[in-house]
């Protein structure tokens, strides 16, 4: 049976429950392909990354929880950076400008890639904001989260670490809330 969030959460932080809901994109399967412009780092290719596991975070500016959830991101990314893990943020619907405006006060170690338009939140079926997608190193998807998560936990860790191996990798288990008490997430646009 696959539960994409409850179940570690409800093991791991004495019974919270986060919003969740089905993955939108089938569990055990390769994502759509994932190219954009990133804010700093040039164009991006989630193709260029098979090999190592990959979380692709969607996210917007002015989504409450998922500015709170950037700060976990960001230091999950340090913490992971000898590691093979890649992240990478999927910024949704917002102009560069209010993007750069919001990372040069918040800056993060990973690539920030803007999708304007909204055609990779349409391709990777994205409901609600904050999302992540969590690949391993075959590229396939083994985690979601809709919602925000708690990136310093030590369960994410135990989780990310073995998505090295996708033999290893769990399909399907759950992510720690960022919230205890009432894990929020907003409407994507």
């Amino acid at each position: 049976m696959l539960v994409t969030v409850a179940s570690l959460a409800s093991l791991t932080l004495g019974g919270a429950q986060p919003v969740h809901a089905a993955a939108p994109l089938p569990l055990g399967a390769a994502p759509p392909a994932l190219v954009l412009d990133s804010l700093d780092h040039g164009p991006q290719d989630l193709a260029t990354l098979h090999g190592r596991p990959v979380l692709v975070h969607f996210f917007a500016t002015w989504c409450a929880p998922c500015r709170e959830e950037m700060a976990g991101l960001a230091r999950l990314a340090a913490r992971q950076s000898e590691g093979p893990l890649a992240v990478l943020a999927v910024d949704v619907g917002e102009v560069r400008v209010r993007v750069r405006r919001f990372f040069e006060a918040h800056p993060v170690p990973f690539p920030v890639l803007l999708d304007e338009d909204r055609v990779a939140l349409k391709a990777w079926k994205v409901p609600t904001l904050p999302a992540s997608f969590v690949l391993d190193a075959s590229h396939v998807l083994r985690l979601y989260a809709d919602g925000p998560v708690d990136w310093d936990d030590p369960a994410a860790d135990r989780l990310l670490d073995t998505l090295a191996d996708p033999a290893a990798a769990p399909l399907g288990a759950g992510l720690p809330p960022l919230n205890d008490d009432q894990p929020t997430r907003e409407n994507a646009p």
